[in-house]
């Protein structure tokens, strides 16, 4: 059997890996969108709400705003740091993204199922969030 520690370091990095793919996706250097992710969020992307589809408000915003979500929140996961609240932040996203590729619905139920199995049981041992809390980092 797996130790739970092993096992919620991998749900850390598989919840990760995807996001972190597609922020590192929206950037042309430091703080800088490039045309692809702001065309995405200003034209290709809608919300599939009943009545819908919608545009999203505010796209350019709401792009930077995402791709800098894409790049902490797994930054944190994979270190472990503020878990809970980056499996949080990445739900509300996957919670997003299905409203908007409804089809996608396989893949964003593992992304989600991930999101609450770190929210319920924590990062585990192996984390700052644990070293932090345990009082080990303490000279």
């Amino acid at each position: 059997m797996a130790p739970v520690s092993l096992a919620q370091l991998a749900l850390r990095f598989g919840l990760a890996v995807p996001f972190w793919r597609s922020g590192m996706s929206k950037w042309d250097g430091f703080l800088q969108l490039n045309d692809v992710a702001i065309l995405l969020f200003t034209s290709e992307l809608k919300l599939h709400l009943p009545g819908g589809p919608y545009d999203f408000p505010a796209p350019a915003v709401l792009a930077f705003v995402v791709a800098c979500a894409e790049i902490l929140l797994p930054a944190l996961l994979v270190l472990g740091l503020a878990t809970r609240v980056a499996a949080l932040g990445l739900l509300a996203m996957t919670i997003v993204i299905q409203l908007t590729v409804p089809d996608g619905w396989p893949i964003h139920l593992t992304w989600a199922a991930m999101a609450l199995a770190v929210i319920t049981w924590g990062a585990g041992r192996l984390s700052l969030d644990r070293w932090l809390v345990s009082g080990s980092g303490k000279a």
